[in-house]
């Protein structure tokens, strides 16, 4: 079962991820699946994601570059690590104003003698080359200015973003609102009520880890 949402219409198409990139979250293979099954010429890609593998952030950003489609990136909470590397495939990348992005260079986990340790470093550094050279030709900032971003964990705003290029478009904050799971709940009925009573906006954050718990637990 994929972490993503997929809407497709005759209107337009809209792809929502809202997980980690790779690991237990967003498969690249699974990506391909959905991204076939558009029909129309323009895909709407909603990121809210803290990035994650980043071999399968490359896939992700290659499939969206070939697929001929106009993408309409817009960043709903977080585009970070790989996920900011997805982003960068749009023609057009939204910020709301009160979103980030993370960029920084590939990061590893390795354990070996002297010669383990420099090869791995190469094989980052080689990575680390073809990172740069998607953020360079996205946003046309100068390749020793990006370096010194990658260097570091770099959180921009919505506006650093825009300005440096990372982003095309700032638009007002989203409202967010709240949403309970009353299965859980043991409110007063005055207050139940008024819960009740509003119309609830996507899943709590109860009823999203219990899925992902039950997910793991068949596998």
């Amino acid at each position: 079962m994929p972490f993503f949402k997929f809407k497709n219409s005759a209107s337009g198409s809209t792809l929502s991820i809202y997980d980690e990139i790779g690991v237990l979250g967003v498969q690249a293979s699974d990506f391909r699946q959905q991204l076939d099954a558009v029909q129309s010429p323009t895909l709407a890609l909603e990121i809210n994601s803290p990035g994650g593998d980043v071999f399968a952030g490359v896939a992700i950003y290659n499939m969206l570059k070939a697929s001929g489609k106009t993408i309409a990136v817009k960043v709903m909470g977080v585009a970070a690590s790989a996920a900011s590397l997805i982003a960068m495939a749009g023609d057009t990348i939204e910020m709301p104003e009160n979103t980030f992005m993370m960029v920084h260079n590939p990061l590893t986990g390795i354990y070996g003698n002297a010669e383990d340790l420099r090869e791995a470093a190469d094989v980052l550094d080689k990575i680390g080359e073809s990172l740069l050279a998607a953020y360079v030709g996205k946003t046309g900032m100068p390749e020793a200015e990006m370096k010194a971003l990658l260097a570091h964990d770099t959180w921009l705003t919505a506006g650093e973003a825009l300005t440096k290029g990372f982003a095309t478009k700032v638009t007002p904050a989203i409202n967010a609102q709240a949403s309970f799971s009353m299965k859980r709940a043991d409110l007063p009925a005055n207050v139940a009520a008024m819960f009740k009573a509003a119309t609830p906006v996507g899943a709590s954050v109860y009823d999203v880890w219990a899925k992902r718990r039950n997910r793991q637990g068949a596998k």
